[in-house]
């Protein structure tokens, strides 16, 4: 089976829009829950900088993601006219409105469709890779799961899986340090020492730049048929876990003031205006262009046909 030989250039003023409009999209879901015209919202605050990791991938690649991938999503070629009929549950949306909020996929794209069990997604990637590898297809599997989901079987079992026969898997463990309300610190399988390090890759996922590098890194080991790559990326949930969820009901105000110094937009802002790529003025036009976009595909998907 022939693969697709393309993937995108990665530019970051173009990766820093993406991120804008996944932020966008998160606000306006929670406005509109507050209007009482949504039921429910996963947050990707904080882990916008992950989308970098679809410029390391060809259109032939699966994606098996978990449900704070928004920005991946907007990288990967959804549309938030794509996320607003989810949200609303329509009748068009990728599940027939059949899917919660946050739990996309698309045929179209190779996106396998979130599992509500945290975690369930692994296994079919390592499935899918092993599927790739029998091919003689040098494609790659991308599967993403929070910090807490490390902790179950399918963990375990998927990662087991892929070291045996060498398969073409990226696991992307999105470490925000918190299991909804708990912290993960001490039960962390990585911080207890249970996994070979030659496998694991620590990367300070607030910076593009550094996804980029050790996604690239990682797919090319991938496709030259060498294994899996497990990218544990360090960031911060700046939002409660999901709308029916109060971080500050259990994270202390310093900590919370302390990780919206670290928000990966501001970071990837600041750096393009120093480096003299963009300024302040284009950035806040930007934002506007972006809120303004953003509220107009929830319009449209609000007056969407509902499911029969």
């Amino acid at each position: 089976m022939s693969a697709e030989t393309t993937a995108q250039t990665y530019n970051k003023l173009q990766l820093l829009r993406l991120m804008l409009e996944s932020r966008q999209g998160d606000r306006r879901e929670g406005i509109l829950l507050r209007q009482s015209k949504g039921w429910f919202q996963v947050s990707g605050m904080g882990h916008e900088a992950l989308a970098a990791l679809m410029y390391c991938l060809r259109p032939s690649d699966y994606i098996f993601p978990y449900y704070r991938a928004r920005g991946m999503m907007l990288a990967r070629g959804m549309t938030t006219d794509d996320l607003a009929l989810a949200y609303f549950a329509k009748r068009s949306s990728s599940s027939g409105g059949r899917q919660m909020p946050g739990h996309y996929s698309s045929r179209k794209l190779n996106v396998f469709s979130v599992p509500t069990p945290t975690g369930a997604n692994l296994i079919p990637a390592t499935g899918t890779g092993w599927a790739m590898r029998l091919n003689g297809d040098d494609s790659v599997c991308v599967a993403s799961v929070g910090d807490a989901a490390s902790r179950q079987g399918e963990f375990a079992e998927a990662i087991a899986f892929a070291l045996q026969e060498k398969l073409p898997v990226i696991f992307v463990v999105e470490d925000n340090k918190y299991g909804i309300s708990t912290p993960t610190e001490r039960f962390n399988p990585f911080n207890l020492g249970l996994f070979n390090k030659d496998i694991v890759v620590h990367v300070d996922a607030r910076y593009p730049d550094k996804v980029f590098a050790a996604g690239s890194e990682a797919v090319a080991k991938a496709r030259r048929g060498d294994g899996p790559t497990i990218l544990w990326c360090d960031l911060d949930r700046l939002s409660s876990h999901t709308s029916s969820d109060d971080h500050r009901v259990y994270r202390p105000q310093e900590e919370i003031d302390a990780m919206q110094g670290r928000d990966p937009i501001l970071l990837l802002r600041q750096e393009l205006i120093d480096a003299g790529e963009l300024t302040a003025e284009t950035y806040e036009q930007w934002e506007t262009e972006t809120a303004q976009a953003v509220d107009e595909a929830y319009l449209r998907a609000e007056g969407a046909e509902d499911p029969v």
